[in-house]
């Protein structure tokens, strides 16, 4: 709802504000994210296994506590625990620069530019990364002794890759935007 005496772009100004408060909240609330990320991978197998029937709970088995694992094995585990983490943090990173732009009313800007074709990019190139670090670091692990079975696995997230692509291609279509634009300014 718009009050009356704000232009719409100083209310789209102020709802960009909230939204770069919500990022400071993100950024704040983080660490308990982490820590209940770690919990979640350090206690699942334990609270599964309560309450499975006891086949099922030979089954969940199979899933171990990187607290049980060796050494070198608990060392590829949160190493790429915190690669994955790491990808999050980027894109939040990324995203909140450009909020924080809109909320200063600089929206279309170069940096912003910028910022729409680096998500882009990494949205393209993160599920191969992803999986090509997962089967090593899986493959590591079963040679360690430290899991039973090694089952590769061959998903690739194409949602998130088709996501990289339109960022990519919206960049392209905004920056032409901007350029005629700018044409039809000199020419009035």
């Amino acid at each position: 709802m718009v009050v009356v005496g704000t232009s719409v772009r100083e209310a789209r100004q102020r709802w960009f504000r909230r939204l770069d408060l919500a990022f400071w909240m993100i950024w704040a609330a983080f660490p308990v994210v982490i820590w209940l990320a770690y919990r979640h991978n350090t206690t699942a197998s334990a609270s599964i296994a309560a309450s499975l029937s006891p086949e099922q709970a030979k089954c969940a088995g199979i899933v171990t506590n990187p607290l049980d694992m060796s050494r070198k094995g608990q060392m590829l585990f949160w190493t790429l625990f915190l690669f994955q983490l790491s990808f999050f943090a980027v894109f939040t990173a990324i995203l909140h620069r450009m909020v924080h732009r809109f909320a200063r009313g600089r929206i279309f800007v170069s940096e912003t530019l910028q910022g729409v074709w680096w998500m882009g990019i990494i949205l393209v190139i993160w599920p191969f990364i992803d999986l090509i670090t997962s089967n090593a670091v899986a493959y590591a692990l079963h040679e360690l002794g430290d899991i039973k079975f090694f089952l590769p696995s061959y998903n690739l997230d194409i949602g998130t890759i088709a996501g990289g692509v339109f960022l990519m291609a919206l960049k392209f279509v905004i920056d032409h935007a901007i350029l005629l634009q700018s044409e039809n300014e000199l020419t009035i």
